[in-house]
């Protein structure tokens, strides 16, 4: 059994419950992935193992095991995404464009959570920070569709009429003939 399946079950027990084979095939599951995994991808994975493993099912177990602080919820991108919890802190810095996402080192902010609890006096605080922004090259495809769409823009100005320019007498008798005709 895995260190975090192995003390995932000691908790589970701890706290009333029992490590039942879907518990166990999710914990697995997400113990072995090393990344952050969306529910959809949980399913699969689990299915994979046994097709009998309902989606209320591994919902109804995720919830648990977030409650239990098993695991960290996370809301990266698009879509929740899960991984398992290892420790008082879990930072991420995120790309808002293609959703890359860096672990950051825990002692980033220090002692932060302590500091948080004895000034506020919370106790078993943990602390998650997901900071977003643009990675390097997302960061240089933005700059390039910005000059694009200046450019662009420019372009436009250039080419469309303008309300202030006279029409040509022709553009007149046409638009004289279309209202006559729609009467």
């Amino acid at each position: 059994m895995h260190h975090f399946v192995q003390a995932s079950n000691e908790l589970l027990r701890k706290r009333g419950y029992r490590l039942t084979p879907q518990r166990y095939m999710i914990l697995s599951v997400i113990q072995e992935a090393n990344e952050h995994l969306s529910v959809e991808q949980i399913t699969e994975r689990v299915q994979a193992r046994n097709p009998y493993v309902s989606l209320s099912t591994i919902y109804r177990t995720l919830e648990l095991l977030k409650k239990l602080n098993l695991i960290h919820e996370n809301h990266l991108g698009e879509q929740t995404h899960y991984e398992a919890a290892d420790g008082l802190a879990h930072h991420h810095l995120v790309c808002r464009k293609c959703h890359a996402t860096i672990h950051l080192d825990e002692a980033l902010l220090g002692d932060l959570h302590r500091e948080l609890e004895a000034k506020y006096h919370y106790h078993g605080l943990t602390l998650n920070l997901d900071a977003a922004g643009y990675c390097a090259s997302c960061w240089r495809a933005l700059q390039k569709e910005g000059e694009m769409l200046e450019a662009q823009e420019e372009v436009q100005d250039l080419v469309e009429p303008s309300e202030y320019l006279p029409q040509a007498p022709e553009a007149h008798y046409q638009q004289g003939q279309s209202q006559q005709v729609d009467k």
